[in-house]
């Protein structure tokens, strides 16, 4: 029984293939359904799934991420994508990373499911037979040592045909896509070369850059079948090795079979919510000691590489937006790390761009955090009456030495700062809305429309509806 998990944001669509298809005809039973990719890997991890049908746009996580991500963790489920338009390059992108096939909507409500159910069902055991005779055939080769190495790509990225073959002229094995390879100690005997601490070590080609690969040597591998070690260090490379990278390392990463095995508990969301709570508080940018213990709670949660580039993307959007006025560029963040040094190296080099922010005055930690917490608060309560007085009580600081170690971190005193967040605000609201310039100057803390005005003309050189029709006419 081929068991299907349905994929589709419209639930009547799921409850209308699950009620009226003859699943059972064709030797399919529904084993689950979900509203959006992320639902979808869940079900996965706890669930035996041999078809996945699924959407392609979707909330959350599209059809094609989805894909993606089944093709690499559940390389034995079959994918087919439904769809109710025909949109042949969204379905061209979903053939080429493996699905088997496509099933427009329309041909399920004209009653042409047989054709399209016996196509599916007949590709799958053309799948199952082609995994019988590759198990068949691995049958009289498993590891017989102790010991193996592999070769994992960091940043997800095939080798180059002619470095491939160095590798394999050198006996080494490749596997799918060429970015996990693997050196079966038992293939080539004892003759190794060996490094200054005696550690064997298998020959590497000329032309690997140690920055893109990482060398592991692997324990208890005798009497394991090959392909199913390169699917435990397929999962362990998307999700272990990323933190296993952490610049402590040595060049050798040495793991056993069942630690790649291991796997890492989803984390909880307060313990998510605590990392951010930490990020936007800032005092790690000062303090050595809280930096370390951030970097610590990062690392020890073990959250998947996305939810980190989420929660790290949130935080230099919210820096941007308050240091716009005074920094020269934003804080960019790369599309991914590809380990962890590289975050934790980002997030260094981030540090050392802040302090550059403080001026040459020298001070502590506690001080520096009370002025990018005095700043945030000119963000956050923009439309309130904010008097440098009352700001600085809030952050523990007496008026005459929170105006010095404002101007000299800011680069402008309290007063002139709030007042060119203002009308920098003022410009955003003119160029983006058609709101009234009453509504704009009270959002941006000005009660007096007239005031507002003057204060306006005398930052830009023009009145808020001069200003306007200007942008309008670019």
């Amino acid at each position: 029984m081929i068991h299907v998990l349905i994929v589709d944001d419209d639930k009547l669509v799921r409850k209308g293939l699950i009620s009226y298809m003859p699943w059972e005809s064709f030797g399919m039973k529904v084993v689950g359904e979900a509203a959006n990719g992320e639902r979808a890997l869940q079900f996965l991890q706890e669930n035996r799934v041999d078809l996945l049908m699924t959407d392609l746009a979707m909330p959350v996580m599209s059809g094609i991420e989805l894909i993606r991500i089944v093709r690499k963790e559940y390389p034995n489920t079959a994918i087919a994508v439904l769809t109710l338009h025909q949109d042949f390059e969204y379905i061209q992108e979903a053939l080429r990373l493996g699905a088997i096939d496509y099933i427009a909507k329309v041909e399920l409500e004209k009653e042409h499911f047989k054709e399209v159910f016996t196509r599916i069902h007949s590709r799958i055991a053309e799948e199952r037979q082609k995994h019988k005779d590759s198990r068949d055939y691995r049958a009289v080769e498993t590891c017989s040592g102790d010991t193996s190495y592999a070769l994992l790509s960091l940043q997800d990225e095939p080798l180059t045909s002619s470095l491939l073959s160095n590798f394999m002229s050198l006996g080494w094995r490749a596997e799918g896509e060429g970015s996990i390879l693997m050196w079966l100690k038992d293939s080539h005997g004892e003759d190794f070369e060996k490094d200054s601490d005696l550690e064997e070590l298998p020959p590497l080609p000329e032309g690997i850059n140690n920055a893109r690969w990482q060398l592991i040597k692997l324990r208890h591998t005798a009497g394991v079948f090959p392909s199913d070690l390169y699917q435990h260090l397929r999962a362990y490379r998307s999700s272990a090795l990323f933190y296993d990278c952490d610049g402590r390392e040595s060049c050798l990463i040495e793991r056993s079979v069942s630690d790649l095995l291991m796997e890492h508990p989803e984390p909880l969301e307060q313990d998510t919510d605590s990392v951010k709570v930490m990020l936007h508080a800032y005092k790690w940018v000062h303090d050595d000691q809280t930096f370390e213990q951030l970097c610590f709670r990062i690392k020890e949660l073990r959250l998947p590489v996305s939810k980190l580039m989420q929660l790290i993307y949130s935080f230099t959007i919210e820096w941007n937006r308050l240091f716009k006025a005074v920094q020269t560029d934003d804080v960019k963040l790369p599309d991914t790390f590809t380990s962890w040094r590289d975050a934790e190296n980002w997030l260094r080099h981030f540090r050392d761009m802040a302090s550059a922010l403080s001026g040459s005055l020298q001070l502590n930690p506690e001080v520096n955090g009370s002025i990018l917490t005095a700043v945030k608060i000119v963000h956050d309560e923009l439309d309130c009456p904010l008097f440098a007085i009352d700001v600085a009580k809030r952050v523990n600081l007496s008026r005459s030495y929170f105006s010095q170690c404002f101007k000299e971190i800011v680069g402008f005193s309290f007063n002139e700062y709030l007042r060119k967040v203002r009308i920098d605000k003022a410009r955003e609201y003119l160029e983006q809305t058609a709101k009234p310039i009453v509504w704009i100057a009270k959002q941006t803390g000005y009660e007096d429309e007239k005031y507002f005005s003057r204060t306006f003309r005398e930052q830009t050189g023009m009145l808020p509806s001069e200003y306007r029709q200007r942008h309008k006419m670019r």
